[in-house]
């Protein structure tokens, strides 16, 4: 006979719940220190999915060899980056320690000539003391340089080495995409298993709306800025681009942001070719940004993020405080997604709370979002040209009326 199935009450569950969490916080908290490189591993996998995924599909390549072929091309396009530090390492080494034995050699030389008073015109002065001194200030000088330099060296080596380690996680996650989701959703509860899929998916266009379309915009504002910047005449134009497409990883903030150094150079360097001061050089510059960011935030935001992430600036502002405070610069990037994350989730447990349809359609359409500046500028003036046409069409007739009643009168 079978042995009848023991099933856990619901308090061993629990206990047996809280006890799982419990020891997955201090596995997290243990290993916090490798979070950061798995977290840009998962996002560079979850960047890099779409491209197997149009292999597979299109040019019927299989998932493996397609992940292959991305990465192969990936590597070779950062093997400069990494190639270059790492030939040079053992030369670095060898020059630093060289230089630090020359320097040593001459000190001693030097400790040991003066180690006999000199004899200068019957006085005799004793500079052992003195040089003992500067002796011990330049020996310590030169350890702590030569230390410092072992350690930019040691750096440049662990850091190939945790970018070996990210491509190789990365790697993994995109091959065997298909066979993690499906683990992830078999985590499920039953009776769940939906609603996990549904929210998962949400999570997903909420990531996919920031990490795809921010790196466009990011791409369309390196353009925009070093184009401008470069026809104005700022200086390091082509920094200034990339500062401002790296800070539209910052929702609302980073374009700010990136117009502090931009008016700072304006400033104290001057335009390169316009004939202007320095003060009215930076206030085109930031004329000109504020200009930019309408044009991203009411043309380009709209339509390549859409209004997936739905967030309010105040509320994207706290989150990159505290997010920099968490987990430093890629805490603050990552800021906005994560809340747009939090509220699915959020949304999810509070209409389960109150016996509520988690994934019903808002019963009300959204109000269309208003017009942008620049949108609404260009509406004012096509309609007031519209009024000026229509006007002097206006006279144009009237002034061939009274023409042709001229015309018709007897004369």
């Amino acid at each position: 006979m079978n042995e009848p199935i023991h099933r856990w009450g619901a308090t061993t569950k629990r206990t047996v719940t809280v006890i799982i969490l419990a020891l997955l916080a201090l596995v997290i908290y243990r290993f916090r220190d490798i979070l950061p490189p798995l977290v840009i591993a998962l996002l560079l996998a979850f960047i890099l999915d779409p491209i197997a995924d149009f292999l597979v599909a299109r040019l019927r390549f299989s998932r493996g060899l397609a992940t292959s072929l991305i990465f192969l091309i990936l590597i070779v396009g950062m093997l400069g980056v990494i190639a270059a530090p790492m030939t040079v390492v053992p030369a670095i080494q060898r020059a630093v320690t060289s230089v630090q034995i020359d320097f040593m050699r001459v000190i001693d030389d030097t400790g040991a000539f003066l180690d006999r008073p000199l004899e200068i015109r019957g006085y005799s002065l004793d500079l052992s003391k003195v040089f003992d001194e500067i002796s011990a200030m330049l020996r310590a000088f030169v350890k702590s340089v030569a230390q410092g330099t072992l350690d930019v060296v040691l750096n440049l080596a662990s850091g190939a080495f945790w970018l070996l380690i990210i491509l190789m996680v990365a790697f993994y996650l995109v091959k065997d995409a298909d066979r993690f989701i499906g683990q992830l959703d078999d985590l499920a509860p039953p009776g769940y298993r939906d609603d996990f899929v549904r929210i998962r998916r949400q999570i997903t266009d909420v990531w996919n709306a920031f990490l795809r379309g921010q790196l466009l915009l990011g791409g369309v504002m390196i353009l925009i800025t070093t184009v401008v910047c470069t026809a104005i005449g700022l200086p390091y134009a082509v920094v200034m681009g990339l500062i401002a497409g790296v800070m539209e990883f910052v929702p609302n903030v980073g374009p700010i942001i990136a117009l502090v150094p931009a008016a700072l150079v304006a400033l104290f360097q001057g335009s390169s070719f316009l004939p202007l001061s320095n003060l009215w050089f930076a206030a085109l510059v930031v004329g000109l940004y504020v200009v930019i960011q309408q044009v991203e935030g009411n043309l380009l935001v709209p339509r390549i993020l859409g209004r997936s992430l739905n967030l309010h600036p105040l509320v994207v502002l706290i989150g990159i405080i505290g997010g920099g405070s968490l987990a430093g610069i890629l805490g603050m990037l990552l800021a906005a997604p994560v809340l747009a994350t939090l509220r699915v989730v959020g949304r999810y447990v509070f209409c389960r709370l109150y016996d509520r349809d988690p994934f019903a359609a808002p019963e009300e359409e959204a109000q269309p979002p208003r017009p942008g500046l620049v949108k609404r500028v260009c509406v004012v003036a096509w309609c007031q040209l519209q009024e000026q046409v229509e006007r002097r069409k206006a006279k144009s007739d009237s002034r061939d009326r009274e023409e042709a009643t001229d015309d018709a009168r007897p004369h």
